[in-house]
């Protein structure tokens, strides 16, 4: 070959030379930046595995603050807001959490959060991650915010309702003040049956009046009922058939009170039309009995609106079953036995499957997250 023929492919050798040399001093700074931004440091200053700015607030950004941030606060909670947060956490406890244990890892579908509609539940190193640092105190700067001043406000057209559908969905906002009247009604009247035992003049008039108030604001409550559970992020399935559900066994369970204090209802007036005692008789036992499953219904929803916690931490507060109090931990403790024995002294020995798996989850938490 001609000499002056070799002149291309050489030239084309030289140039990628040139190229290599250029590009690979600047691979090597985006290596050692990367080296740098990686946290070398396994604990915080207060020997805390989890960071509340490094680990849990991305995982509210990506999974919570689009419906409950400032934007867009569904129920009025907000996971920007440190106050209203930590009011559904006790610090120390997972197990006690009502953020962790009746909204993110409950088996019920209606209450689980995020929704499956919008990617949940959370994966289970993100669980683990709210878990532990729950566990160690759910430590939250004052000057961390989870919020951005960037975070776009979401233009969301107005839905085109009609004037039945406006007038079903606003007076469900009457529900939480309606049904009182059914609870209050249908015990005021069973007191009174009762108190006919021995006076029978006050167990036929009053236990009469309260049965049909009763049977008539149940009706309203219930119709209140479904039409703010969309509001509240219940839904408003139909589904007879799944009582496994708290808010379906809860719906369905007023439907039945409702229809059978209506059906006690007609007796009364038939047994007062015609003066009959077996009749009278009827409807006094049923509402006492209809007095005892519409305190059932209500029980299940002050649970839903407060908490299975909430009623028997009551019963503890007043039988004085308080929590026994923490023994002190040496300064010289080493911090991750720190960590172990905050988890033990909340009754929480984990399994080695789920200490494998917390474990597994606690590496990734030394990276920084992007939302």
């Amino acid at each position: 070959m001609h000499k002056f023929a070799k002149k291309p492919a050489l030239m084309s050798i030289i140039l990628a030379l040139i190229v290599i040399f250029v590009s690979c001093p600047q691979g090597l700074n985006a290596a050692q930046n990367d080296e740098a931004e990686t946290p070398t440091a396994t604990l915080d200053a207060d020997g805390h595995l989890v960071q509340f700015k490094r680990d849990i607030a991305p995982i509210l950004r990506k999974h919570c603050l689009e419906c409950h941030g400032p934007d867009d606060a569904k129920n009025d909670f907000r996971v920007d807001d440190r106050d209203i947060m930590l009011d559904y956490i006790e610090p120390g406890d997972a197990s006690e959490s009502t953020l962790y244990v009746d909204y993110m890892t409950t088996d019920d579908e209606d209450m689980l959060m995020p929704p499956k509609s919008h990617g949940g539940p959370c994966s289970v190193t993100d669980l683990a991650l709210i878990q532990v640092w729950i566990n160690e105190g759910a430590n939250w700067p004052e000057d961390v915010t989870v919020s951005e001043k960037s975070v776009p406000v979401k233009a969301v057209p107005p839905a085109t309702l009609s004037v039945p559908e406006r007038v079903w969905f606003a007076q469900g906002f009457l529900h939480p003040a309606t049904v009182h009247f059914p609870i209050a009604l249908f015990t005021l009247g069973a007191g009174f049956v009762v108190l006919g035992w021995k006076w029978p003049a006050l167990g036929m008039q009053i236990p009469l009046a309260c049965l049909l108030l009763g049977a008539l604001s149940s009706i309203a409550a219930t119709l209140m009922g479904w039409a703010l559970a969309p509001e509240l992020g219940y839904g408003s399935s139909w589904s007879i058939l799944d009582w496994g559900k708290e808010v379906d066994a809860h719906r369905w369970s007023a439907v039945v009170v409702t229809l059978f204090s209506s059906m006690l209802a007609i007796i009364a007036l038939v047994a007062a039309k015609k003066d009959s005692a077996k009749l009278t008789n009827l409807w006094k036992v049923g509402l006492l009995v209809c007095a005892g499953m519409v305190g059932a219904v209500g029980h299940q929803g002050g649970e839903m609106s407060y908490g299975k916690d909430f009623y028997p931490r009551a019963l503890r507060i007043l039988t004085g079953a308080q929590a026994e109090p923490e023994p002190s931990t040496s300064d010289a403790e080493p911090a991750a036995e720190k960590t172990s024995a905050v988890l033990k002294r909340h009754g929480h020995q984990e399994q080695d499957a789920s200490e494998t798996q917390a474990k597994t989850a606690l590496p990734s938490a030394a990276q920084s997250r992007n939302t």
